[in-house]
């Protein structure tokens, strides 16, 4: 029996890579005693993936698991299952066998992010603003990555200004949110520390302080993807 889930990783938990991710779910699943099935083979391991990797550092609203338990198993059970034996910051909020089969990943076109700039290392909210408006008003912003050739790795510069949709501002307490909405899935991807550098690094800011949260994504139709 397929099952398919959605949980947030928010808080310090933000700091665990994706693999360790993984075995903290892992954990949790043999603590909780989900009656999950494994593979066979030498090294079986449980049955359960997760669609989008999240990078270190970065918080979200909406990730997506899915795994394979015995029949008959009850999705709202094993939801508070885990939960209760989830850390702080992780947290299943849905739960069904009931879902869309083509994976989450094919189906995402796009995906919202909240930068937010705390006020005690960023300067004006009206500064930070500028330098986006004045990005944008580019023909091009180019942001240098890694590429593989062959078997070396060269330098090349990459055009992002087409892979941002949406920019919106909010003045919050104790600093700035930007909502960037960014190309996403299967058909072209724009990481957010990319967004970042185009429109800020470049400019002389410092980004090791904006926080990043992964907040929804929409599919190729502007449908919200959920499971």
């Amino acid at each position: 029996m397929q099952l398919r889930m959605a949980f947030k990783k928010t808080g310090m938990i933000k700091f665990i890579s994706h693999l360790d991710t993984i075995r903290l779910f892992n954990r949790a699943i043999q603590r909780a005693d989900v009656p999950i099935l494994w593979s066979e083979g030498f090294n079986p391991h449980q049955k359960l993936s997760i669609a989008q990797p999240l990078s270190v550092g970065m918080e979200s609203e909406f990730e997506v698991m899915d795994l394979e338990v015995e029949d008959g198993a009850d999705p709202e059970k094993i939801k508070a299952m885990l939960n209760e034996a989830l850390p702080e910051g992780m947290e299943i909020i849905e739960a069904t066998a009931d879902f869309d089969p083509k994976s989450v990943f094919e189906r995402i076109a796009k995906t919202q992010y909240r930068f937010f700039f705390p006020a005690a290392h960023y300067g004006s909210a009206d500064e930070l603003k500028k330098m986006a408006e004045d990005a944008m008003e580019q023909d091009e912003i180019l942001v240098r990555r890694r590429k593989k050739k062959g078997k070396k790795r060269i330098v090349v510069e990459e055009d992002i200004k087409d892979g941002i949709f949406s920019l919106e501002w909010k003045e919050e307490a104790s600093g700035t949110s930007l909502y960037a909405v960014l190309r996403a899935g299967a058909n072209g991807n724009l990481r957010p520390d990319r967004f970042l550098m185009g429109l800020f690094e470049s400019r002389g800011v410092d980004i090791d302080y904006i926080q990043i949260r992964r907040i929804k994504s929409w599919d190729g139709d502007d449908h919200e993807v959920r499971l």
